[in-house]
């Protein structure tokens, strides 16, 4: 009796509230969806979740207000074209978490519409692992894409971009990332026991032989991160001790141009996507914080350094917001974005007279549940 009751008020209050609504002269709300987001600089931000999908949000550049967002499915990845047209992603649709079939997607989505333009399946070997840039890359030329898979044996997905189809899969055994040639079809790979190894491949995606380098680093005293960025064509990698390893892999197999150590005692880098490269302001961001120790290698950044990349000196240091991932706009006034590991999106100018600094201009907590990785698309 007391639950008929109960549905019998709801109702009424229902009902009431309606009416009170149309003698006030409200007008129902009529919602709407854009065609496209507004003009303008935008951010993309993913959302790895760690929960089920990996959304995508999309923010204005200058106040970080949300004007978008794209759905994916889990351990989602992406980048970026060249011509900022066409945001790329990879992610896993998983019948169940624990067990059963694995569907792993390319999306190629169109950056201001937000719809989709393309969709194809690859190897479900697809590396269902944190958002990396070297995870997920195009060719020289555009016409190939390179997946990293893992299971956990390592290797990588070669794709016909414009077919839309899998070519087949080149073994990496022990190697992580794929990060492409300069010209032509190949790709290098860092591996676990001090070397680079580089992969070239032809248009049917099968690869030849393999060509390991000498060993490049000491993987117990100084290993390298997977992140890494082309400064004039060569391979800059980041060690956990604060080196840069630049190295040379346009000939047949990938040679050390040269190391240079930049970090002061009581410092080293520590993030996720971790280093940003500004090509008009030849200069390299990087994510430090202090008290370094093993294992702190994915601390948050207490600062942001750096580096000009003519003479390879530190030429500023910033205070940071927590960030774990960075990105730079291309842009002849360069505008450095991070992302922290609580969710929060912080967007720097910065000034490039003599010594490089940063002044953060906006902020905004909560963007995300877990994000890992951020694009712009200026």
């Amino acid at each position: 009796m007391k639950r008929h009751l109960a549905i019998a008020l709801s109702v009424l209050a229902a009902t009431a509230a309606g009416a009170f609504a149309q003698d006030a002269g409200i007008e129902p709300e009529t919602l709407s969806v854009l065609e496209r987001i507004p003009e303008g600089p935008h951010l993309y931000v993913m959302d790895f979740g760690m929960n089920g999908s990996s959304p995508i949000y999309v923010l204005n550049a200058d106040d970080l207000s949300l004007v978008g967002s794209i759905g994916t499915g889990t351990f989602g990845t992406m980048m970026m074209s060249p011509d900022h047209a066409t945001l790329i992603s990879a992610s896993a649709y998983l019948r169940r978490y624990t067990y059963g079939d694995v569907e792993a997607v390319i999306h190629e989505w169109d950056s201001q519409t937000l719809k989709a333009k393309k969709e194809f399946m690859v190897s479900p070997k697809l590396a269902q692992a944190l958002s990396q840039r070297g995870t997920l890359n195009l060719s020289a030329d555009g016409k190939y894409l390179l997946a990293q898979n893992a299971t956990p044996a390592t290797s990588v997905t070669i794709a016909d971009l414009a077919e839309g189809k899998d070519l087949g899969e080149v073994p990496t055994p022990g190697c992580w990332t794929a990060y492409p040639s300069v010209e032509g079809t190949a790709f290098t790979t860092l591996c676990g026991d001090g070397t680079i190894t580089k992969h070239t491949y032809d248009a049917s995606g099968k690869a030849s032989a393999p060509a390991k380098s000498d060993r490049i680093f000491d993987v117990d005293k100084d290993p390298l991160y997977g992140d890494a960025t082309r400064v004039d064509g060569k391979l800059v990698y980041l060690s956990y001790g604060g080196t840069l390893y630049i190295v040379d892999d346009a000939g047949e197999k990938p040679v050390l141009d040269r190391t240079v150590p930049f970090a002061e005692a009581g410092w080293a880098p520590g993030g996720y996507n971790l280093m940003a490269y500004s090509k008009p302001a030849n200069t390299l961001f990087v994510l430090m914080h202090s008290n370094p120790y093993d294992g702190s290698h994915k601390n948050p950044a207490e600062e942001i350094w750096a580096i000009d990349m003519a003479s390879m000196k530190v030429v500023g240091r910033s205070p940071a917001h927590g960030e774990t991932s960075i990105s730079v706009s291309g842009g002849e006034k360069p505008v450095l974005v991070g992302i922290d590991h609580m969710g929060g999106v912080h967007r720097y100018d910065v000034a490039t007279d003599g010594q490089v600094s940063l002044t953060e201009t906006a902020s905004r907590e909560g963007v995300a549940i877990f994000p890992t990785m951020v694009l712009t698309d200026f």
